[in-house]
């Protein structure tokens, strides 16, 4: 874009959000909550509302993975980090790549041919109910502090936004706008509302955050990416040194990976949308084709929060958060409708996060503590309403939670991963030791995943006592996955009378072995999954050369 066109766009800042803004905003989040409600109107039992009757398509898959993963604590929480970090941040992108390869051609079999609803239902089977139960409070847990993580962050922009005008909504109120907006077509429609509404939310969310993007790498004070890039060539590489406090190559490398590992293979709120996939191949597909667009978030919401430096005035330590609301005031002009977009984006991919994640918890709570332990007999109709109810409770915690957290002050996106490394460590380890090792037992798996927020409190402990030292998140998780792995080992060592061939037939060998394949129908050699998975491959390792 012309430099004299973003010069007039920034000199027109300073008008107050209009009414053209706001009709673009509101028509956009009723058209969502419209949309939604209309497309779960038949949702009669569980399969089609906790599954989507399993009928979704692979481009559908795709829209919804990538609408429920990118939201606030991207869009505001990335650009922060970009801003105090630099492009080191994209690492959570990169290594999302692996994670997804993983969920398609190791995790995903397992999922698909057991036909699970929640994957709880795998430990379930293959260890024993003490270890469902643990992992769904686990990741009930894991979801509260996204939800609550993107509700702040959501909410604090939304009133910067909106602040010094006729249509001011203060930090409260957007909270419950929010929230109260999510759960009404979820509440409704179920998985199928989720994940096309996702799609829908994800074209506002790349249209939105793309102009945001374009006018600000390409601001006059700015110079495009090679001017960035001569201005801050010290932030523009992948890996930071290893005494980095934030990202240092040693903890991204290991702890960030093992935390992929569990939010793209075994998270509930990612994994259901490729449940409800209509067939293996539209899972896949859907997988590959959300890595794609997870390549583009480095420079939708990274670079320009690196270039947010030279338009704004902030300090990164305190107020990197602010960097999204920042840069919408100082370069769109209000009532253009340009404003409005932007927010619209933003709004759309906080309620495609939002409404996965009360989805989720909704099917834990339903089929893993209501069903098995209160009313194993209940009525399809009776497991869809109190899905609802468990969904209503989640709202309510995440609310009570934002409002009393919302005074948070920079650095929101990072934080949200340090307080997730806590729970993550013994699950995966539970998971993936489950799934190669035969001779791993119930006991071992138990003992794991309660091992893991155990040890990671220890070891924080030790490292700031008896060192002097505070052991940074990634590190901390990596430790902590190889003293779960030495638990599993030791414990399993000790109860091989545990064992049971029933339960091993869940392993990788045995399972691949024994189950029989679903036949796929011969498709084109431009529709093959792995040639698709393999470009991925090649363009995420060569922009990790680029910016090395």
């Amino acid at each position: 874009m012309p430099d004299f066109a973003i010069t007039l766009l920034a000199q027109s800042s300073s008008i107050p959000l209009q009414w053209l803004d706001v009709l673009i905003l509101a028509g956009s989040v009723v058209g969502v909550t419209g949309f939604g409600m209309w497309i779960g109107r038949k949702e009669e039992d569980t399969s089609d509302y906790y599954l989507a009757g399993k009928t979704v398509a692979w481009w559908a898959v795709a829209g919804s993975i990538f609408g429920t993963n990118i939201s606030s604590h991207h869009m505001v929480g990335m650009m922060g980090a970009g801003l105090k970090e630099g492009f080191a941040q994209a690492n959570f992108e990169f290594g999302a790549i692996f994670g997804l390869l993983t969920l398609c051609y190791f995790f995903l079999p397992f999922y698909r041919r057991m036909g699970l609803y929640t994957l709880s239902e795998y430990l379930g089977r293959r260890f024993d109910d003490r270890c469902r139960l643990l992992y769904s409070i686990t990741n009930m847990a894991f979801l509260l502090i996204q939800m609550v993580g993107t509700m702040i962050l959501g909410a604090l922009t939304v009133a910067t936004l909106t602040a010094d005008s006729p249509y001011a909504i203060n930090y409260e109120l957007a909270i419950c706008l929010l929230a109260a907006v999510s759960a009404a077509y979820t509440f409704y429609g179920g998985l199928k509302a989720d994940i096309f509404n996702d799609v829908v939310q994800s074209v506002l969310l790349l249209v939105g955050s793309g102009l945001l993007a374009i006018l600000a790498i390409w601001h006059p004070n700015v110079g495009g990416l090679s001017g960035l890039l001569q201005k801050q060539p010290e932030k523009f590489h992948v890996f930071f040194a290893a005494d980095h406090p934030e990202l240092p190559w040693s903890g991204v490398l290991s702890g960030l990976m093992v935390m992929h590992l569990y939010y793209w293979g075994t998270n509930q709120f990612i994994v259901q949308r490729t449940l409800g996939a209509r067939s293996d191949w539209d899972a896949r597909m859907g997988t590959i084709a959300a890595g794609f667009f997870k390549l583009l978030i480095p420079f939708l919401c990274i670079v320009p929060g690196m270039a947010a430096g030279y338009i704004l005035a902030i300090d990164p330590a305190t107020e990197s958060d602010t960097a999204f609301a920042g840069l919408t005031r100082e370069l769109l002009p209000a009532g253009y409708g340009l404003v409005g977009l932007v927010m619209a984006g933003l709004v759309a991919g906080i309620l495609s996060t939002i409404d996965s994640m009360m989805n989720s918890t909704a099917t834990l709570f339903t089929f893993d503590i209501y069903k098995k332990y209160l009313r194993p007999d209940a009525s399809e109709r009776r497991l869809i309403w109190v899905g609802r109810g468990a969904m209503m409770f989640m709202v309510g915690l995440a609310i009570w939670l934002s409002l009393y957290f919302g005074q948070t002050k920079g650095g929101i996106f990072n934080r949200m991963a340090d307080y997730n490394a806590y729970l993550v460590p013994g699950v995966i380890v539970a998971y993936v030791a489950g799934m190669l090792q035969p001779y791993v037992t119930r006991t071992a798996a138990f003992l794991c995943i309660l091992a893991g927020p155990c040890f990671s409190i220890l070891f924080e402990r030790m490292a700031r006592w008896g060192f002097e030292h505070d052991l940074q998140a990634f590190h901390r998780a990596g430790l902590v996955t190889l003293a779960c792995y030495g638990v599993v080992m030791v414990v399993s060592l000790t109860t091989q009378a545990e064992r049971d061939t029933t339960r091993e037939q869940f392993t990788w060998t045995r399972f691949r072995k024994e189950q029989p394949r679903p036949d796929e129908a011969r498709r084109s050699w431009w529709a093959n999954d792995k040639l698709w998975a393999g470009l991925l491959i090649v363009c995420t390792l060569g922009m990790c050369w680029y910016f090395r």
